[in-house]
């Protein structure tokens, strides 16, 4: 029967495709399933299966060009068939391509339509040909009006041949530079990619014109110089949506970012409740989502867009979370975030990036967000400035962790885990006071995190923040190894995890009860001495103590202990209250006969 292969429309604001490659070579067989083609619109990747088995009598597009959805790019029939009425059908086709792109042009001016805009110049019109009327496309055609440039002299560097609003814009240029060097188009725009000076040219080209191929050349000639290419990646697909959406959100919104820290003990806290508590794998990321949406309900300037000088405040909170794919940044959209409860949060907080990170998404997973959130934290950046996802008119970047002294009870100081965060906002619709206020209202929230949990794990975790306290072991310890080679050591309220090397069969997460045991000899030995220190009344700083026990496997059959002192006391009295303080350490006492201790001491 034969059919003609149309470039899909992957999303409803998909404008333009790129063929990535044809699968099967013209004239090559297929079946009904099988691959054709792969194509990319502008923020996803998908692929085009063979409807009925038969042969690609021709193709259209060659890989790297893009043409709008609808466009037919091949031609799938039985060997034997003629394709005439076929070939004729995408011939006409092809020629109505810029009569569709002046009819979309008009309809998108007069719709109002809050759809992401085009990507760049070319991909608002397309032609096939030379440069009649109908091989123009719309913008190149106002454009060349603009700047008083006669198509018929222009040279198309478009789908097969046509004018685009680049190729006018380069004649444009040429014209007013009074350049005298013959080149093409395709050499000019290829030039102003590689940074190429014509001038420095030499053309091989009808009466020494420099083509495409001559500017290439003199790029890896001046290369020669001290460079070696290591690879060329093309600027193209969804790397280029995303470099042009991003380009005019920063040209156009007028980018402010201010910084503030928030306690992170309690968020943490809350996490491991409802960790513990629900079903779901909780993180901190779902806890911080739901602060977000709450301050979102105080502050709804920043749950908006800003598009047709309107600011709209939108009632659902859809939250964009920053997802790091192959082919660039994506922001999955997770929905009613303020009518969802932490669980449903986490779960499908997990799904949506999963998808993501598989390239499982859809477009619709990508539209309507509100306000998006962006972690870098995970990486290890302690600052960074986040550009807006237009038409929104804030994002919320996510710092790592950092442990700050704070001075605690009693004027002492405890270390405590902190989250910085970098909200950067468009100064045209809201002010730095309205961020500051945002921010403020968040790190309440992150430092008083009860109230997003289910009230019955809110509940249950404060009744254990008011009555637990510190239990001491009383000289019962206990192990627990539920698996493997590792498992954790409980000491009153204390805990901490014991393990083996991977050689030995463990998985290297805590160290070996031997280890355990020399800490314990460490420890006791440094409390010794600085008893004995206390009781002469000497001037001793630092006591640092190290024990080594040899050999490294098995059983051990000599212990070291080096104990490095800070004192400007003489020797014989540190040697004195070395010696007595290694007598008086419990722990030592309790080593074998057998097992003697060599302990030695330095200063520091």
């Amino acid at each position: 029967m034969g059919y003609v292969i149309k470039m899909p429309k992957l999303g409803l604001e998909m404008e333009r495709g790129e063929l990535l490659e044809w699968a099967v070579d013209e004239g090559e067989t297929l079946e009904e399933g099988e691959l054709v083609a792969e194509v990319e619109s502008e923020k996803s990747i998908g692929e085009i299966e063979a409807r009925e088995h038969g042969v690609l009598r021709r193709t259209y597009l060659e890989p790297g060009e893009t043409v709008p959805p609808g466009t037919p790019i091949g031609i799938v029939a039985p060997a034997d068939d003629d394709i005439g009425d076929l070939e004729a059908e995408v011939d006409a086709e092809l020629e109505d391509v810029d009569a569709g792109d002046a009819a979309d042009t008009t309809a998108d001016a007069g719709s109002g339509s809050s759809a992401e805009p085009a990507t760049d110049g070319a991909a608002s019109g397309t032609a096939t040909g030379s440069t009649d009327a109908g091989k123009v496309s719309p913008r190149a055609r106002k454009r060349a009006e603009e700047l008083d440039v006669d198509p018929v002299t222009v040279e198309g560097t478009g789908y097969q041949g046509a004018i685009t609003e680049e190729d006018v814009e380069r004649a444009a240029e040429a014209d007013e530079s009074g350049a005298d060097v013959q080149a093409s188009p395709r050499a000019r725009k290829r030039a102003e990619e590689l940074g190429v000076d014509l001038a420095t040219v030499e053309g091989t080209g009808y009466q020494g014109s420099v083509t495409e191929e001559d500017v290439e050349a003199a790029a890896e000639s001046a290369d020669d110089a001290g460079r070696t290419l290591l690879e060329e990646r093309p600027f193209d697909g969804m790397r280029r949506t995303i470099a042009s959406r991003l380009g005019e959100s920063y040209r156009e919104a007028v980018h402010v970012t201010t910084h503030r820290e928030a306690d992170a003990e309690a968020l943490f806290d809350a996490v491991d409740a409802a960790d513990d508590a629900l079903e779901a794998d909780v993180s901190v990321q779902d806890v911080l989502l739901l602060a977000i949406s709450a301050a979102l309900e105080d502050h709804p300037e920043f749950n908006a867009t800003f598009e047709d000088d309107t600011h709209r405040l939108w009632t659902e909170h859809n939250l964009g979370v920053a997802v790091d794919i192959e082919q660039g940044l994506i922001a999955p959209v997770l929905r009613n975030v303020d009518e969802k409860s932490l669980e449903a949060v986490a779960i499908e907080r997990r799904e949506l990036v999963g998808a993501a990170t598989e390239g499982e998404y859809t477009m619709d997973d990508l539209r309507g967000g509100t306000f998006t959130v962006t972690n870098l934290g995970v990486l290890g950046v302690e600052s960074f400035d986040p550009i807006i996802n237009p038409p929104q008119v804030a994002i919320l970047g996510v710092d790592a962790i950092a442990e700050r002294p704070t001075r605690g009870a009693d004027d002492g100081v405890e270390w405590r885990r902190h989250l910085p965060f970098d909200l950067s906002f468009d100064h045209r619709v809201v002010d730095g006071a309205d961020a500051a206020r945002f921010l403020g209202t968040l790190v309440e929230r992150i430092e008083e995190p009860w109230s997003l949990l289910p009230d019955e794990v809110a509940a249950e975790a404060g009744e254990r923040a008011d009555t637990a306290e510190t239990e001491m072991p009383g000289r019962t310890v206990s192990a627990s190894n539920p698996e493997g080679m590792a498992g954790t050591i409980g000491a009153g309220s204390f805990e901490w995890r014991y393990d083996e090397p991977e050689d030995a069969g463990g998985t290297e997460t805590g160290p070996t009860p031997v280890d355990v045991f020399l800490g314990g000899l460490a420890a006791c030995l440094s409390l010794s001495i600085r008893f004995q220190a206390e009781k002469r009344n000497a001037a001793v700083g630092e006591i640092d103590v190290t024990t080594d026990a040899d050999p490294e496997h098995g059983a051990v059959e000599e212990i070291a202990a080096t104990v490095r002192l800070e004192s400007d006391a003489d020797d014989e009295t540190l040697e004195r209250i070395v010696e007595v303080g290694e007598r008086g350490c419990h722990v030592s006492q309790l080593l074998r006969e057998d097992l003697r201790l060599e302990l030695s001491w330095e200063r520091h």
